[in-house]
């Protein structure tokens, strides 16, 4: 390329800079740096005539290295690398020099401040003057996405890419779609969670741009945003869609195991309709407990039992993957508020179950045989404490959902006493609607700060003694039940899931997005996207509304066509390369591989799923690695000029 001539434009941002830096000064000083032919300083260089004095002076001078000293890359890069492209220039030729966020925000005084941004230009124009015109790489990208997780985020997230023209793979693990949602009874005093999603099953089945697979898995992904090949290992049913949900094999099935579809309430057989509105709409066989005994084959009719069935690999092409595999109730400990040691206690999640009209008790209020006539819910088990096994986050829905079965326990039973001990009330947005109504049916809310409710296992009956911090007694409930309000935890499975995807936990165990606030359904990695609990707790018309969004965005990265790559990524040197595949072991994104080249051991670096961390670089023993745009040349000649040195 021919001898660096720069041009250097020092941005005033207003007050922002002007007011601790003399930009003046800043731009004459840059006129004496070797190969910088022009220097200037602007109000707003961000500004379409900042912008345009950048574009002509690269036509009129000649210019083939931009540096431009204003703010953050992260705000404005693309601005001014889309406008030195619109002058004929590549645009990775232009370097930015943060002299706002790293030089007149943090300083007072005017004097240094000026002669730090002095210096932060001087690295700037010194590794502009190495720059090297780079190429965006394009790749097809297939039409057709993954969902992980039939729960209602995933159901969301498939529908909307279907109707928009996409072929859709949802895989659930389990046998049936629907997830927690289908089971949970009331979602708020009038709607049922099977009602909605009843309807997303009537949109589903007929859709035809959407396969379903139960009793499925993610084995193994490969390949990069746009061109992923996916493995799903698919679980024997035993079951095919001949059964016409007789019975008959339930019957005579010798095995018997808690029904975790009603949360425990009662037992099923090891062949199951997990409930009446399932999806596949016929039974399974639970292979983790089935003996193989053959009676359900027998007294099947239909023939639509086959003990024999051996699992499935499928593989699949896909353009993007979206990840909605849920989250896990918190179990208590046995003896945690008395759980395990009373049959009257129970969880949230079983009270939900027996109040929806598909549950074995029918929508009926039955514990221990009977209606109780005092019944309390405890807050915050297994959230927002340090007990082991808890988490110190909210799960931010256990509130809202216990006032809500408060509400509906005292519409159907009026003469029901209802008791809610809680920490703290926490019916964000317009949920607190439902803790007003709660007061006006007489809940009763009984509040404790630092010292938890002991729960009384007595002859007499079951007692809760708190400390009410509204009237600072300690206070003795007697009541004939108990419900704990358990919270959310990770899927128990979440390892596998990391092993496979390369998805990355937050502190609090769930998956992490890309950024929390600007990029809520993005998972690091480009090409995969998040939605509903895998996030993080979350309430059904927020797991939806999350679904959505993660659909729209996989649309607008499979909608084009093609895939433009960055290309600041890792570029192997052949000739240094010893094959020593330490940058296979630190890639977080596995884009390194070994390949043979002329019978010697190469790293390969699959440039679709770089990211361009630098790890690789930084690892490599033998100098083999250059990030580009970050080459070691560039690096040192700003390191250099740190110390006053340019050449």
């Amino acid at each position: 390329m021919s001898e660096p001539r720069i041009g250097v434009y020092v941005c005033h941002c207003g007050f922002n800079i002007a007011g601790t830096v003399d930009v003046k000064k800043v731009a004459e000083y840059a006129k004496t740096l070797p190969n910088v032919v022009v220097a200037k300083d602007y109000v707003f260089m961000c500004s379409e005539p900042g912008q345009d004095l950048i574009k002509k002076d690269i036509k009129e001078q000649n210019l083939n290295r931009v540096v431009v000293a204003a703010c953050s890359p992260s705000l404005h890069e693309v601005t001014f690398r889309t406008a030195v492209m619109e002058a004929g220039l590549n645009k990775y030729l232009m370097e930015m020099a943060n002299i706002r966020e790293h030089c007149s925000w943090v300083h007072h005084d005017k004097e240094k401040a000026t002669e730090k941004a002095k210096e932060i230009v001087r690295m700037a124009v010194a590794k502009a003057r190495y720059l090297e015109p780079l190429e965006e790489l394009e790749v097809e990208a297939e039409q057709s996405a993954l969902v992980l997780g039939g729960g209602v985020a995933g159901l969301r997230a498939a529908l909307e890419l279907a109707n928009y023209g996409f072929q859709v793979y949802l895989v659930e693990k389990s046998p049936t779609i629907g997830g927690k949602a289908a089971l949970i009874g009331y979602v708020d005093p009038k709607t049922r969670g099977a009602e909605i999603v009843n309807k997303m099953f009537e949109m589903v089945k007929e859709c035809p741009r959407i396969k379903i697979f139960t009793n499925s898995e993610l084995i193994q992904l490969g390949g990069f945003a746009g061109n992923y090949t996916a493995k799903i290992r698919v679980n024997p049913r035993y079951v095919n869609d001949k059964c016409t949900r007789c019975g008959e094999c339930e019957e005579v099935c010798p095995i018997e195991v808690s029904n975790e579809y009603n949360f425990g309430l009662n037992r099923r057989k090891a062949i199951f309709l997990p409930f009446s509105n399932a999806f596949p709409p016929y039974y399974a066989v639970d292979h983790r407990v089935c003996v193989k005994c053959g009676e359900c084959e027998k007294v099947c009719r239909f023939g639509a039992i086959n003990l024999k069935e051996e699992p499935k690999i499928v593989e699949l092409k896909v353009g993007a993957l979206i990840v909605a595999t849920g989250y896990d109730p918190y179990r208590p400990f046995k003896g945690e508020y008395g759980y395990g040691l009373h049959g009257n206690i129970i969880t949230l999640f079983q009270l939900e179950r027996m109040l929806d009209p598909e549950s074995p008790t029918k929508g009926e209020l039955i514990i221990g045989g009977k209606i109780p006539k005092n019944i309390a819910f405890i807050q915050c088990v297994g959230s927002r404490n340090t007990t082991p096994g808890s988490r110190e986050y909210c799960s931010r829905m256990c509130c809202t959902t216990a006032i809500n079965n408060a509400i509906k326990i005292k519409e159907k039973y009026p003469d029901t006493n209802v008791y809610i001990i809680y920490k703290d009330i926490m019916t964000y947005g317009s949920d607190e609607s439902l803790y007003e109504e709660a007061g006006k049916k007489l809940v009763q809310f009984v509040k404790f700060e630092d010292k938890i409710p002991k729960v009384l296992i007595t002859p007499e009956g079951l007692f809760i003694e708190v400390f009410e911090y509204t009237i600072q007694e300690n206070i003795r409930i007697p009541v004939d039940a108990i419900v704990l309000s358990i919270g959310m935890l990770p899927p128990r499975d979440l390892e596998e899931l990391i092993a496979v995807t390369r998805v990355s936990c937050g502190t609090e165990g769930f998956v992490r997005e890309a950024h929390l606030k600007l990029a809520p359904v993005e998972a690091p990695t480009k090409g995969l996207f998040l939605a509903g609990c895998i996030t993080g707790p979350k309430n059904i018309l927020e797991s939806i509304r999350m679904g959505s969004a993660a659909a729209a965005k996989a649309m607008s990265l499979l909608s084009k066509g093609k895939l433009k790559i960055e290309p600041m990524i890792a570029q192997v040197s052949e000739e240094k390369c010893s094959g020593c595949a330490i940058c296979v072991g630190v890639c977080p994104y596995g884009a390194i591989s070994i390949k043979k080249v002329n019978g010697d051991r190469i790293a390969y670096v699959e440039k679709a799923l770089c990211m361009g961390c630098g790890t690789c670089n930084a690892a490599c023993p033998s100098g083999a690695m250059q990030h580009l745009g970050f080459k070691d040349v560039q690096l040192l000649a700003q390191t250099r000029a740190v110390f006053g040195e340019v050449r």
